[in-house]
């Protein structure tokens, strides 16, 4: 299908890779159907717009939360197992949402610096393509010096 996205222009959609947030995403509740793309001259992205479908005018820019060095150990209650359709652990994917911040007193907003909800990541069952935002997580920090 053809999809007229208000920041990527048309694209064409997979319906078989649409992915499906149940409940939507905090604030945009009304948002459930998104896809995700990225630069087609890039074999391995490292960030991908996940547009809604339901809405031209939302897309986030999300990224694998390793490409930041960070690596989750995500314990899901039965309701958020049952809500991805969950049966194998090594289907989940786990992506963060980037975004700029926008400080008032920075003149350009090009310079000012990408950070990363970690608190907040989505995950995404890849044979199901049912997701979710696990929200308000506790972080620990462990840094390594390598």
């Amino acid at each position: 299908m053809l999809f007229n996205s208000s920041l990527l222009g048309q694209v064409e959609v997979d319906e078989n890779t649409i992915i499906t947030f149940e409940a939507g995403l905090p604030a945009f509740e009304n948002c459930t159907r998104f896809k995700l793309f990225h630069e087609a001259d890039s074999n391995n992205p490292s960030v991908f717009w996940m547009q809604s479908l339901d809405n031209p005018d939302v897309l986030f820019s999300v990224t694998d939360p390793q490409r930041l060095g960070i690596r989750y150990e995500i314990e899901l209650s039965q309701d958020e197992v049952a809500a991805l359709a969950l049966s194998r652990q090594e289907d989940a994917a786990i992506l963060l949402t980037i975004y700029r911040e926008l400080p008032s007193d920075e003149a350009n907003p090009a310079l000012s610096q990408l950070r990363a909800n970690v608190r907040n990541p989505l995950i995404i069952n890849l044979a199901t393509q049912k997701a979710l935002q696990k929200t308000g997580l506790a972080c620990d920090i462990v840094f390594h010096n390598r």
